[in-house]
């Protein structure tokens, strides 16, 4: 996994290896990529991520593309995990370099897979472009030279021959049982949460997502211009600024709510956990998110949530009982939902109440139980 945002999958890594070492286990994190300053970096310091290829000590253009390439096409690194027992690989290229490894050395190897490989399956096209910085837009620059046939074929070859696939979410498993006929063990992925942060006051809403064009951010835009309010709540947008924000900001100017829309950059968990404890609800409008912790988070600070009815997404809330599942990408629908839960206390209770029984069934020690017997089951 490149460790460059404070994101879903890259907490699920880092708690693994965390979690598992504190069970007795000997884990090292492998990375094409670390940005220390920018993915959780409490969580990054005590768990200490390898360079998977040296780092480049010259300000070069497109560094991070190229480390992911050179991750994936030469043999830097492969003699550092001659004495690994087994391999667990996050999606691309990870997927990739376990099966070279596996093919050199005769590594066991177990994928973890968060989505589809994102520059191979494309989203909806309502979904937007995936490749949003120079790096990414390299890599599908190459992807287009080379051919994405040639890429299907090589992503179907190293995920077939995985000793097991674990998968994030139901949906992620059947998006590769159709396309690839391939399946395994569903793993949802366990949160982190603080009491401490609980609040009897609610107001505003929120949602913690990458400012990335798929995230579609934007649409909670929409989704707030449409509710029928007197007041219209105060719209917290968390996450760290990215090259896109100032299209969101621009989007929330045009539609006339910029007002009641705050960004609050990059916060820690501490800041976040409050802010989820303190809004009266969660929305999420992401197209196709293969899970998203951030439902489910806020859930176990008692905050309902309404996400599309569609992806992965859906299996972190139950509709009706801990919030909505909306009519994909239907804003109206949205917008009468999440409205519900702002104008009627009683049904907000009630949803307040099964969420954070709800939210406690995902756990880090239920997920770490299926993550080890698989790997104990497979190593060599």
């Amino acid at each position: 996994m490149g460790f460059f945002y404070s994101g879903g999958g890259e907490r699920v890594v880092l708690e693994q290896a965390k979690r598992l070492r504190e069970r007795g286990h000997k884990v090292q994190i492998y990375s094409p990529i670390t940005r220390w300053d920018k993915c959780f970096p409490d969580l990054l310091k005590e768990v200490n991520p390898e360079r998977f290829v040296p780092k480049c000590p010259f300000p070069l253009p497109f560094r991070e593309g190229l480390a992911m390439i050179a991750s994936a096409t030469l043999p830097f690194g492969v003699r550092k995990l001659a004495d690994c027992d087994i391999l667990l690989c996050h999606s691309q290229p990870s997927i990739w370099i376990g099966y070279r490894i596996n093919r050199l050395l005769g590594i066991p190897y177990v994928g973890y897979l968060h989505q589809l490989t994102t520059f191979i399956h494309k989203r909806p096209e309502v979904a937007g472009g995936w490749a949003t910085t120079g790096d990414f837009l390299l890599l599908d620059g190459l992807l287009g030279i080379f051919g994405r046939s040639v890429a299907h074929r090589l992503d179907y070859i190293c995920h077939r021959y995985a000793s097991r696939l674990i998968f994030n979410s139901a949906w992620t498993r059947s998006r590769f049982e159709d396309e690839y006929g391939l399946s395994g063990e569903v793993c949802y992925p366990g949160i982190n949460f603080s009491p401490a942060c609980y609040s009897s006051v609610r107001s505003g809403i929120i949602t913690a997502s990458r400012h990335y064009p798929w995230k579609r951010i934007d649409l909670a835009f929409q989704v707030l211009k449409a509710l029928d309010v007197e007041k219209k709540p105060t719209f917290f947008v968390v996450g760290e600024e990215t090259s896109h924000t100032r299209n969101l900001r621009e989007a929330a100017r045009r539609l006339g709510v910029e007002k009641h829309v705050k960004f609050t950059g990059f916060i820690d968990d501490e800041e976040l956990f409050r802010l989820y404890a303190q809004s009266s609800a969660y929305v999420q409008t992401s197209v196709e998110e293969p899970f998203g912790l951030g439902p489910l988070e806020a859930q176990s600070y008692g905050t309902p949530a309404v996400v599309w009815g569609d992806a992965g997404v859906k299996e972190t809330v139950l509709d009706g009982e801990t919030g909505y599942h909306a009519v994909p990408y239907d804003i109206s629908d949205f917008s009468s939902k999440l409205q519900t839960i702002l104008a009627d206390q009683q049904r907000w209770k009630s949803m307040s109440r099964m969420a954070k029984v709800w939210a406690s069934t995902f756990d880090w020690d239920t997920h770490i139980d299926l993550l080890e017997s698989v790997l104990d089951q497979e190593r060599r």
